[in-house]
């Protein structure tokens, strides 16, 4: 019997500078995670410091701090959106004066047209048509993204809207190998209709497992490496927001984000420390620890 060698695995893993120069300024810029859960932070302050301009961001099915932050930072010209609020903190205040100011586009869509777009972005499709009922929504008169067109089977109306297509994807789990699987260790949301429909996706971990682990229980796995093209190591890579699994979302810091002035935010919080260690150190190893314990 002939005997095939097989390609060896390559590593993936990179640091959060060189996962931030993969986003090119004009870029379309995908991000995962929900709410104040599951954000890539460490990896949105660093495209922050590197000074991003004119990014087409397309907001998680419900978000906040990440784009509230990319918007405040003027990182964005366009944004593609369902809700963008801090939740039970109140609105998103520098997404709201942007949006208000007319500073950025503002796509203004639903959570199946955020699901359905990828889809058919992972599919390689123009589209995917909506189920029956969405014919009657309102969204095509504000949102001319929306299109009305007609089911050539059975000539009846229906709504579509178009493909989302990032050229990055940002997601951050709690675990992942060298190699790109990845394990969530609650609702993975959208974040694996991200890492399918972007030409790139990098993925911040809080740790960087054996393939071996991955390999003994691999129903685990929420998206597989052939996905993901960049793996970077980011202990806390999410605070202030959770990750799930691993630390609660850090309160009093969000809404000291809430009501901060934005240049002194970025002063004191992004530019001030350089890096994400030396973020993490200005609230210190017994908070951090604290989340941890309260999840």
């Amino acid at each position: 019997m002939e005997v095939i060698d097989t390609p060896k695995r390559v590593s993936k893993v990179g640091t959060l500078a060189q996962a931030a120069a993969l986003i090119a300024d004009g870029s379309t810029l995908a991000f995962g995670g929900i709410h104040s859960h599951n954000g890539p932070m460490a990896l949105i302050r660093e495209i922050v410091r590197r000074g991003a301009k004119g990014l087409k961001l397309i907001a998680n099915v419900s978000a906040g701090m990440p784009a509230d932050l990319l918007v405040g930072a003027g990182c964005v010209d366009t944004l593609t959106v369902c809700y963008v609020g801090l939740e039970h903190l109140g609105m998103a205040p520098r997404y709201r004066k942007a949006a208000e100011e007319k500073r950025i586009k503002v796509i203004d869509g639903d959570e199946i047209y955020y699901v359905l777009g990828l889809k058919a972005g992972a599919l390689g499709l123009p589209f995917v048509p909506y189920p029956p009922g969405h014919e009657a929504r309102d969204n095509p008169k504000y949102e001319p993204t929306y299109k009305r067109t007609t089911d050539p089977y059975t000539g009846r109306e229906i709504i579509v809207s178009p493909a989302i297509a990032p050229d990055v994807g940002i997601i951050h789990a709690a675990k992942c190998d060298p190699y790109g699987n990845v394990v969530h260790l609650g609702s993975v949301v959208a974040d694996d209709l991200i890492a399918k429909a972007s030409r790139r996706t990098i993925v911040t971990t809080e740790e960087i497992v054996t393939l071996e682990s991955i390999q003994a229980d691999p129903k685990r796995t929420s998206i597989p490496g052939h996905y993901i093209d960049m793996v970077v190591k980011v202990p806390y890579g999410a605070h202030p927001l959770s990750c799930h699994g691993v630390y609660n979302h850090d309160e009093p810091a969000l809404i000291d984000y809430r009501d901060a002035d934005i240049d002194t935010y970025l002063r004191d919080f992004v530019f001030g420390p350089g890096d994400h260690f030396a973020y993490l150190e200005k609230f210190g190893i017994e908070r951090l620890l604290h989340l941890r314990e309260s999840i």
